[in-house]
């Protein structure tokens, strides 16, 4: 009996060893870019989870997230840039709620870290799927993309950027910043004219449950290398030297069986009123080019005739009537959404189209 009792105490503490060495923290939260690529690799071999690993950061070397481009622009005395500009940043308003902008050194680009705590969770789930509010308080709510919404939102509500006055004042960072694909799917933060009649909800936003991530790390069609889908999270792809362009429009062909690419016009209609019908995409590209006409006669753009195509921007502190900057707001929503209304085409043309009317009627 007494031998017995002394055994049990000895698995009693090699249990308590083990546990305690499992709860060992593997990530450090503070970790740098090596850290995010190399540091699963010293552990887990190329080929496991069948290569899922090995994929997921040859997709991911080739993504925006990895140029560590949005790094180059962090301004580490601002809160609001870091948590989206950088991986310590993401983190920590995540967890906390706030960032101290002087903790860190050095930061790094977004990777596997930022998005997946493999060894806190136990797995390789996102740190969270939980509903986010955007600046204006609607609700996105489509699965694993509310992790990507919590920086591709527009950076304040349309109504912190117009105020309340009848005259607003344009600067260059004037409108929603630079990534309100999540406003846009959801058919939210258009400036909107009154007496216009919007439609909301977007076919694209209701026909994927995980919102972003059913199209940008969709694969159903062969691709090159792991330049686009996965994580990489690029929908297109162009090989310089084969000169060959590869896109994931696969995705489209599940609910539109006869598009060929992202320019498909699926009521096939003039929405720009040229005379021609053509792909969604260049109708709305065509109905933005004729607001950027209207809007640099009314002093609130510029043209820069060097470029071809010609680039227009915004006349810092300029004032202009609220109706226009309202214009210029939708305008930019256009630019900095970039998916050229595939997002959420109905919502977009409205935008544009009552952009351009009020424009013509206000010359």
């Amino acid at each position: 009996m007494r031998v017995l009792l002394i055994l049990s105490i000895i698995a009693l503490i090699a249990m308590l060893v083990v546990i305690a060495g499992c709860e060992r923290k593997v990530v450090n939260e503070a970790n740098n870019d090596n850290q995010g690529l190399a540091g699963c690799f010293g552990c887990h071999g190329e080929e496991a989870f069948d290569g899922a690993l090995l994929q997921a950061k040859g997709e991911w070397e080739n993504s925006i997230h990895a140029s560590g481009n949005s790094v180059d622009y962090t301004n580490r005395d601002k809160s609001d840039c870091m948590m989206c500009h950088d991986q310590q940043g993401f983190i920590d308003m995540l967890n906390t709620g706030t960032i101290d902008t002087t903790r860190y050194a050095v930061v790094s680009a977004i990777h596997c870290f930022t998005c997946h705590a493999p060894h806190q969770n136990g797995n390789l789930q996102l740190r969270t799927e939980a509903p986010y509010a955007l600046q204006n308080g609607v609700i996105f709510d489509h699965g694993a993309a509310n992790l990507c919404v919590r920086c591709h939102h527009t950076r304040t509500a349309l109504t912190a950027d117009l105020g309340t006055a009848d005259t607003v004042k344009l600067t260059t960072r004037f409108g929603p910043h630079h990534g309100p694909q999540g406003d846009m799917l959801q058919g939210t933060q258009g400036y909107q004219f009154a007496g216009y009649a919007y439609p909301t909800a977007s076919q694209h936003g209701a026909a994927t449950a995980e919102g972003c991530i059913d199209c940008h790390m969709g694969n159903p069609q062969a691709h090159d290398g792991y330049n686009i889908g996965g994580h990489s999270f690029n929908m297109t792809y162009f090989n310089e030297e084969s000169e060959t362009e590869y896109t994931l429009s696969g995705v489209c062909t599940s609910c539109h069986p006869a598009a060929e690419s992202f320019d498909y016009n699926l009521k096939g209609v003039d929405y720009n009123n040229n005379g021609v019908k053509e792909g969604i995409q260049t109708e709305l590209e065509g109905l933005r080019d004729t607001l950027q006409i209207w809007l640099k006669a009314a002093g609130a753009l510029s043209e820069d005739t060097t470029e071809i195509p010609h680039a227009f921007s915004i006349v810092n502190n300029k004032w202009v009537p609220r109706n226009v900057a309202g214009a210029v707001y939708n305008w930019v929503l256009f630019k900095e959404d970039r998916s050229w209304g595939v997002h959420n085409p109905q919502y977009l043309y409205h935008l544009l189209k009552s952009s351009v009317d009020y424009m013509k009627a206000h010359q």
